[in-house]
């Protein structure tokens, strides 16, 4: 494990902002504290895996804007406990250098309009968020904007270009406007300002080969772009001539793509439609044949899919139903690879897991100067 030194300082914003509650640590104590805190959980953990480079790791950046009853504009993360207020940021340590500089630049474009952020308790005014995105290996980066959808509040063609001119020319810049409505969806309309409508970016496996991965918008893509290659390869280990792997909660294909090399079929579930599409085009850039993949509710899927060797499963935070539990242990795969950013709502899950046992578990540091990390479960079949 690689630790690099770190400021002997902490970040100017460090006690206000919410993003990095552990930067008063350092590095290696952040890691003791996470490795404690699996094995309390688990009873059981191997050495986390920590982060090379623990600083300016961030691929993905979402920026709120924010205003007070005195008019004042501000730009930035949420202030730690202050119930929706924002601090404007001058620097951050764990963003790339140019995410900030287009922050100062957004700020300074904002202030010469006439554009109020949006209020959600009115649902009145126009800013709503900046996502900034860069595939760290390919040095695209994509600049979102993303506005109230009501006409009202809509930009005018004088503004945008007033707003891509403030940006500069970058692989893809996009105005995306949120529509909420009552009893409704909340829906998105996207618009182009420049570019391209995705960036891409290159992850290797464990044999060093490379596999170039589309991110739109809206992309569910893993924020450290060098510890995912890590997490990927780890959880892979296990995987050895398997005749089916289910890929479930696959976002655009990633863990998929990478099994497709160790099974005859990777079958692959996820929710979000872009995200689909994503990974349906990511197999045909990295010329994978032999995975499938099917839009929907996984839940919806468990009782439908064909018998597996193995499952991976990487679900959102909340982890699965207790539905989604009885009906994945169903299925009774020999081996079942779950891997979660909530390692609590992960160890609730296991436990209902009827007929599995832990072989494994190991944290991964997806997210330093945080106290949230990545964690590996490998579980096999007590039969």
């Amino acid at each position: 494990m690689l630790l690099l030194s770190q400021p002997q300082t902490c970040c100017r914003h460090f006690g206000r902002c919410g993003g990095c509650t552990y930067q008063h640590l350092s590095y290696q104590e952040q890691l003791e504290n996470k490795q404690i805190a699996i094995q309390q959980l688990f009873g059981q953990a191997e050495p986390i895996i920590g982060c090379d480079h623990p600083w300016q790791w961030r691929n993905k950046m979402e920026f709120s804007f924010s205003q007070n009853r005195a008019g004042d504009r501000f730009l930035g993360l949420m202030i730690k406990n202050s119930r929706g207020k924002v601090e404007t940021l001058s620097e951050c340590w764990i963003a790339q250098p140019w995410m900030v500089e287009v922050l100062q630049r957004v700020l300074t474009w904002w202030e010469q309009q006439s554009l109020q952020a949006y209020h959600p308790p009115t649902d009145r005014g126009a800013l709503r968020t900046l996502t900034l995105r860069e595939g760290i290996h390919t040095g695209e980066k994509m600049i979102v904007l993303t506005v109230c959808g009501h006409p009202e509040f809509a930009l005018t063609e004088a503004q945008k270009s007033a707003f891509l001119e403030a940006v500069g020319p970058h692989t893809s810049v996009i105005l995306r406007a949120q529509i909420t409505a009552r009893k409704t969806p909340t829906r998105f309309e996207q618009t182009l300002l420049y570019g391209t409508e995705f960036i891409q970016e290159r992850l290797q496996n464990a044999k060093g080969e490379s596999y170039l991965f589309k991110i739109r918008a809206a992309s569910f893509f893993q924020p450290n772009t060098l510890q995912a290659q890590k997490l990927y390869q780890k959880a892979l280990e296990p995987l050895h001539q398997e005749k089916v792997v289910l890929d479930l909660y696959c976002g655009t294909g990633t863990l998929g793509i990478f099994a497709a090399q160790f099974a005859e079929q990777v079958v692959s579930v996820e929710l979000v439609p872009e995200a689909v599409e994503d990974a349906k085009s990511n197999m045909v850039t990295n010329c994978v044949q032999n995975m499938t993949v099917y839009q929907g509710a996984v839940e919806h899927y468990l009782d439908k899919l064909p018998a597996a060797s193995t499952i991976i499963l990487d679900p959102p935070r909340c982890g699965l139903s207790d539905q989604g539990v009885q009906e994945l242990c169903s299925l009774k795969p020999k081996k079942i690879i779950y891997i979660s950013c909530n390692p609590q709502t992960q160890k609730k899950n296991i436990d209902a897991m009827e007929g599995y046992r832990i072989v494994g578990v190991q944290p991964v540091d997806q997210f330093p100067h945080t106290p949230h990390m990545e964690n590996i479960v490998f579980l096999e079949s007590k039969v």
